[in-house]
């Protein structure tokens, strides 16, 4: 669920998370110059929000990482002793989708650098290696994630080539180890499958345990 800034505030204020007031407009500059006051407006307003989503995205991170801790050190744990595979095939097995895999971002292009397939068979070509602009995960590297149980259904994605061929995807980010952009981890099928918001919330901290291992 996708909440808004003012439902953001709200849930940082009640975690007791300072957050500085709305930026307000002097009076004096609003009567020299109105255009130089609604540019501050915009500007001032559009930081304020960006500061926000910031505040949260921390706050939920940390109770994410919290919440799955013990879990997120048996996923590094079996990434050290198996490799990214092993620990893959593990959370496959937690959803109903039948792949599960990460992507590299490298030229515009996504490569992908480890697949589980709960049917075992050969990784197809066609999702060895895909243009950035006709994937999914470009949602997931544009927006911070993209969650769609039913691609034919979802009108974000009309025009795209793999609407309703690509029909479930759920992705999260990658950061690498220092914390720039390294692909994304993603749950995804052919046919229709949903993803619980915990699943959901131990993908996004499996990710984020990812980052030692894909460097």
């Amino acid at each position: 669920m996708t909440l808004t800034r003012r439902e953001k505030e709200t849930a940082l204020r009640h975690a007791g998370i300072a957050i500085r007031p709305y930026p307000k407009l002097d009076p004096a500059l609003a009567r020299a110059d109105p255009l130089e006051a609604d540019r501050f407006l915009i500007m001032a307003g559009s930081a304020w929000e960006h500061e926000v989503d910031r505040l949260y995205l921390q706050m939920r991170q940390k109770r994410e990482t919290e919440q799955y801790a013990e879990e997120v050190r048996q996923f590094a744990s079996l990434c050290n002793a198996q490799g990214i595979h092993a620990a893959l095939t593990e959370l496959n097995a937690r959803v109903p989708h039948r792949y599960t895999a990460v992507y590299r971002l490298r030229d515009m292009k996504l490569s992908n650098i480890e697949l589980v397939d709960k049917r075992g068979e050969v990784r197809p070509e066609f999702l060895a290696e895909v243009p950035l602009t006709s994937s999914f995960c470009q949602y997931v590297l544009r927006d911070g994630v993209f969650l769609t149980s039913d691609s034919s259904q979802d009108d974000r994605l009309n025009g795209h080539p793999y609407k309703g061929v690509m029909v479930a995807y759920h992705g999260v980010p990658i950061l690498d180890a220092e914390g720039k952009l390294f692909g994304s981890l993603c749950h995804f099928d052919v046919v229709e499958q949903p993803l619980s918001d915990e699943e959901f919330g131990r993908l996004q901290a499996f990710a984020r345990a990812l980052a030692q291992y894909v460097a």
